[in-house]
């Protein structure tokens, strides 16, 4: 009996649990082939580790949710956060293609290929583990584990069966890191090549111990806080090391109130830390944030409180001070706000917030009662509660509304479970110390790095140098590697803060959209002893580190693109449809208010100077890259749209994409669809034709053209992958699908179903041989096709199964397929007198069945038919 034939026979005498079991195990198995040839090299050194971590922590992720039970069986935030941070890792744990090494010149493709297939399988059989582990039917991913372990190396085959039968027994087959022969010696060189010893270490006990696993320090690595683990496999073993020294609860929590001016935010902040503070008044406003310390007592939980301004003008900044691991609270005001101005927040949030949490706060001021529809929300943003009140007279209310709060921080796991090394611990005690906000005057806001470096070694801090990075991280105390020069390491993050809104509200009300480092003596005139000359230059190059603002080729002159004039310059540069590339990404919701300011600023010795003037306003920009290309950039409705023109057209737009990729990679939400226009070369087309990216790359890949039903032409992709350089294939875990790249470099989906490739390819085929039928002369059925592909086509963004099942798809598709195969059907007779109508109505078979089986709805036989 073959080996995948014994595996699938074997499995289903184990329970569940013993095959979530069996495939942690594979995983833990073919890990060491990831380093196989003693490197990492096919991933790039800038990422080395950041993937690594994904690895590892998708493995711990899979052997905790064993351990605790099934995700199913769960609803506590606890397993739903680490399900998305999980989801999160797998989806950026990717092997680059083959393509993308042959392009690296720092890769050598032949000493490096080997070691790319042994990752690659390895890669395999630790995301079937985990989707194992999240499955409700386990054992179709425990036998797909089994085959990418054997893949990874031929001599785990015997193993592996083995282990399925000790496992049913309720024994733990051993296996040692002997057994690997060079293969492990060069695992564990790599991972202390990348400073990842401690990774080399866990599994190396992990084996020794026959896959017993250490449940305190499990739990330690699961709930590392994520602005750790986003430095990497590196800093999170050296993390995890101080934790073993000792550690403490990290008692810090954070609510940010966010809403329109007016609405009753710093009311509420105030209240929260003390119901009977006093009311603002009408002339009170925050000038950009005011911070304030609430202690929950009985919890030993210092939560602090960060109260935003409402005003337009600071939105843009607001993005560098709204954080993870947070609790939102949005002020609406009943009488006043538009209901969109709710969903405009709740995008700010998401955007920035990563998995906080948001409590929607109605500040009730008379007795209109006001509609909120919370069950849509809940739908598209993470809403923890919903509450009406005045908060100035409704005492009852407010103070329960206090205990929600309170409850809602003691008991979330963001703040419950999460510890840092007890040497961490203090030192953070002691700089608190310094800084005391009861006795501001008198506290000390700002210190040099020699300062903290003492109080590192008082408390025996092993690497103060690593230190200083996590605390930034963690957003205890602000350090920034590219301004050591400055030698200023931030106490308080709101001297930052306030320090930046003083500066963009002083521009602001100057009418004006530019700063010279002189201005900052006026800026800061009233305020001098907490903002010192001395200053002026650190806080100068901090608004350029946060991309608010760009320098002046003339130097010490700040522009600060979102407060420029609206309007565009009179007179645009032309993109005609024939010699230029263009692209646009389009989003379902609102745009953060920074996104063009910040490409503007990337790309700020690009702007096209005309007659002394520069051709950029608030929401664009007209560039030049020096080679004779033009590019205009600009931000219209909920979309970014791009047009390229010159010599150097494709490399000027690749290098736009890559900076517009990278700006929205860099928010928690998801990011817009980018589509371009097609590049037809069979003739002039008289309008623009747009396609999604995934669309264009998934037919250029299966080597499909496109039916463009309004010219009844087919479209070959391969114009538009060149004229836009669109190599780059991504993985994804949206649709249903998790998939990795395989040994041939693309994407391996034999063990996944992504709705939308599926979606495309019907579409392809559909349109084909509704147009071959035309062409015959036979109009009876060619209608119910195209209606059916353009049906598809408006389905682009699947959320769930339920969705297109009542979207009448599946039961039109099956219609068609089931005419095909039907002899009496005149569908059926057509298609076999026309050249290729099998081998399409076949396609369009194997396609609908891969649904049908994602829906776990019943398969209609293919028509294997003979053409005439």
């Amino acid at each position: 009996m073959d080996f995948e034939k014994q595996v699938k026979e074997e499995l289903i005498g184990l329970t569940e649990g013993q095959q979530t079991e069996f495939a942690w195990h594979c995983a833990v198995r073919a890990l060491p082939f990831l380093g196989s040839n003693g490197h990492f090299d096919f991933w790039t050194n800038r990422n080395k580790r950041y993937h690594l971590n994904n690895v590892f922590f998708a493995l711990d992720i899979t052997v905790y949710l064993h351990l605790t039970g099934s995700l199913s069986d769960k609803g506590s935030k606890i397993v739903t956060r680490i399900d998305e941070m999980a989801t999160n890792a797998i989806k950026h744990a990717y092997l680059p293609t083959l393509k993308e090494l042959e392009d690296d010149i720092d890769v050598d493709l032949n000493t490096n290929l080997k070691a790319y297939l042994d990752a690659s399988y390895a890669l395999n059989t630790i995301v079937n583990a985990f989707r194992a582990v999240l499955s409700s039917r386990p054992i179709k991913s425990a036998y797909l584990t089994a085959i990418a372990a054997q893949n990874t190396n031929n001599n785990l085959a015997p193993i592996i069966l083995e282990e399925i039968n000790q496992i049913n027994n309720n024994n733990k087959p051993a296996i040692t890191s002997k057994s690997y022969d060079e293969v492990w010696e060069n695992f564990q060189q790599a991972l202390k090549n990348e400073g990842c010893e401690y990774w080399g270490k866990l599994y190396q006990d992990i084996f020794d111990k026959n896959f017993e696993y250490d449940w305190d320090e499990l739990e330690r690595r699961v709930n590392v806080p994520g602005e750790i683990r986003r430095k990497g496999a590196a800093a999170v073993g050296k993390y995890l090391e101080e934790l073993a020294k000792g550690a403490k609860r990290l008692n810090e929590a954070r609510i940010i109130i966010l809403g329109e001016k007016g609405s009753g935010k710093t009311c509420i902040a105030r209240k929260l830390k003390d119901p009977n503070a006093e009311m603002t008044t009408p002339e009170e406003s925050t000038p950009g944030v005011d911070t304030s310390l609430w202690k929950l007592k009985d919890d030993n939980i210092n939560v602090r409180i960060w109260d935003f301004a409402g005003h337009t003008v600071t939105h843009a900044v607001h993005q560098f001070f709204l954080s993870e691991r947070s609790l939102y609270i949005l002020v609406y005001d009943s009488r006043t706000e538009m209901r969109n101005r709710l969903d405009y927040w709740l995008d700010h949030m998401e955007n920035y917030g990563g998995n906080s949490e948001a409590i929607i706060l109605v500040n009730k001021r008379d007795k209109h009662k006001i509609e909120i529809p919370i069950n849509t929300l809940k739908e598209n943003y993470r809403i923890a509660g919903l509450y009406f009140f005045d908060i100035g007279t409704e005492t009852k209310k407010l103070q329960r509304f206090r205990e929600v709060v309170a409850r809602y921080i003691n008991n979330n796991p963001s703040w419950e479970k999460q510890q840092i090394p007890e040497s961490y611990y203090k030192v953070k005690d002691n700089l608190e110390k310094l800084f005391n906000k009861k006795e501001k005057q008198q506290g000390t806001e700002h210190i040099s790095k020699t300062k903290f470096l003492e109080i590192a070694r008082k408390h025996k801090v092993d690497d103060p140098e690593n230190l200083l990075i996590d605390l930034h991280f963690l957003g205890i105390s602000l350090w920034y590697n590219d301004m050591e020069k400055y030698d200023t390491l931030v106490l308080n993050p709101e001297w930052i803060s306030e320090g930046v809104y003083k500066i963009i509200n002083w521009v602001h009300n100057e009418s004006s959209h530019d700063i010279t480092l002189e201005c900052f003596a006026e800026v800061f005139k009233k305020d001098r002893k907490r903002f010192p000359k001395s200053k002026d230059e650190f806080l100068f190059d901090l608004i350029k580190h946060y991309e608010l603002a760009y320098e002046t080729a003339q130097g010490k002159q700040l522009i600060i693109p979102h407060l420029l004039k609206e309007d565009q310059p009179v007179r645009l540069p032309e993109f005609h449809l024939a010699t230029s590339l263009k692209m646009k990404y389009e989003a379902n919701r609102i745009l953060p208010p920074n996104t063009i300011s910040r490409f503007i600023v990337r790309h700020n010795e690009q702007i096209k100077r005309e007659n002394d003037h520069f051709l950029i306003w608030k929401y664009g920009v007209i560039l030049q890259d020096g080679k004779g290309s033009e590019a205009m950039v600009r931000e219209v409705d909920r979309s970014i749209n791009v047009s390229v023109k010159g010599t150097d057209r494709t490399n000027f737009i690749s290098k736009i994409r890559d900076t517009l990729n990278d700006i929205f990679e860099s928010y928690k939400s998801q990011r817009p669809e980018l589509s371009y226009k097609v590049v037809d070369e069979s003739k002039p087309r008289r309008q623009e034709l747009w396609l999604p990216e995934q669309e264009i790359a998934t037919l250029n890949k299966r080597n499909k053209p496109y039916y463009d039903y309004r010219t009844d032409t087919n479209i070959p992709m391969k114009p538009t992958v060149v004229n836009y350089n669109i190599t780059h294939y991504h993985i994804s875990v949206s649709g249903g699908e998790v998939g990795v790249i395989g040994g041939d470099g693309q994407i391996d989906r034999s063990m996944t179903f992504n709705f939308q490739n599926c979606n495309i390819e019907l579409q392809a085929n559909l349109n084909d041989l509704a147009q071959r039928l035309t062409k015959q002369g036979n109009q009876d059925d060619v209608e119910e096709l195209k209606e059916t592909a353009n049906t598809l086509k408006e389905v682009k963004d699947v959320k769930d199964k339920e969705e297109i099942r009542e979207k009448g798809i599946v039961n039109r598709l099956k219609h068609i397929v089931e005419d095909l195969g039907d002899e009496e059907s005149g569908l059926h007779k057509a298609v076999k007198g026309i050249r290729n109508g099998v081998s399409i109505a076949q396609d369009i078979a194997k396609e609908y069945n891969k649904i049908a089986q994602w829906l776990a709805l019943p398969q209609v036989p293919e028509p294997f038919l003979k053409n005439e």
